[in-house]
């Protein structure tokens, strides 16, 4: 079967690892070739700016502006997507990547129309057990209540992705935050990037977007007395800045840092330049502990080690 080209939408799939990939393929099994559908994938070791290349790549190779579909609101592609739309305004974004709704697009079916078709062709299957009547599920959009009777407790994480998956959803329940804090003196001045960031922060989390000064300032202000921040870096250079404006951080955790030209690999997903060994040389010496943790369920690895590799 192959639906010819006055059938189908132009659909770019955005998808951390290789699930839009894969979507594509499965669809391709029922529909045959799908000529104006591509797929990129965004992978651990690389970072948004090269994220953003390989979606450039693509859209060039279409006759005509596609809808763009990303696995989930939040996540690092809907992020770059919604960066890449600011110089082309004419696309479309959609979070919500499914095999059914490629399915629905790819034929030709209205994008309303196909999310209310995955809407109605979703849910149990066969027999389902009774349910407690006393069992409840928490509600999403809950407000996460600060207490102002307890000091400020702050986390920090270098993760070149900033708000993404993993920080929207393991880390901010992991450690129960009622702020997220970007540190970064060039995204204050862009607003694409904060835009971008306020749509990945989770429904009830504050979010603040300050520079290195600016978060110094406030933080030994004690303007968070009460609340539980994650301070969100792209690099140790930025934690650096803040020290050497007085401010005492806690452990940090080098979650996440993308292969350049002039890195070298230390672990999985951490990447080091010269110059990022040097602020990390310098934070160790200001007698601050750094580990490697990507995510909660992993077991905290001591990072300074990792630098002799």
């Amino acid at each position: 079967m192959y639906f010819g080209d006055e059938n189908m939408q132009n659909l770019l799939l955005i998808s951390h690892g290789n699930y839009a990939k894969a979507t594509l393929e499965s669809c391709q099994m029922i529909l045959g070739p799908l000529k104006q559908v591509k797929a990129v994938e965004f992978k651990q070791t690389m970072n948004q700016d090269d994220l953003l290349a390989e979606i450039e790549t693509a859209y060039a190779s279409f006759d005509s502006a596609p809808i763009i579909l990303v696995d989930f609101k939040g996540g690092t592609p809907g992020n770059c997507a919604i960066r890449f739309q600011a110089k082309h305004p004419e696309i479309r974004i959609y979070a919500g990547l499914s095999f059914a709704l490629v399915l629905a697009l790819a034929t030709g079916t209205p994008v309303d129309e196909a999310f209310n078709q995955v809407q109605a062709s979703s849910g149990a299957l066969g027999s389902t057990p009774n349910l407690d009547k006393n069992t409840s599920t928490p509600s999403s959009n809950k407000k996460i209540e600060t207490n102002n009777n307890n000091p400020a407790k702050f986390f920090v994480r270098i993760d070149e992705r900033l708000i993404h998956g993993q920080v929207a959803t393991m880390w901010t329940n992991a450690l129960k935050l009622t702020r997220l804090m970007v540190v970064d003196d060039d995204i204050v001045k862009s607003n694409i990037q904060k835009t971008a960031l306020k749509t990945a922060c989770p429904h009830g989390i504050h979010l603040s977007i300050l520079t290195s000064k600016g978060a110094a300032k406030r933080i030994k202000a004690n303007n968070y007395h009460g609340q539980t921040v994650l301070i969100l870096v792209k690099n140790p250079l930025v934690l650096q800045r803040l020290v050497e404006n007085g401010v005492a951080l806690p452990a940090i955790n080098v979650g996440n840092m993308s292969t350049k030209d002039s890195s070298r690999q230390v672990a999985k997903s951490v990447a080091v330049t010269a110059e990022d060994i040097a602020a990390f040389k310098f934070l160790d010496q200001h007698g601050l502990k750094l580990y490697h943790q990507m995510v909660p369920a992993e077991t905290a690895e001591d990072f300074m080690p990792l630098l002799d590799k």
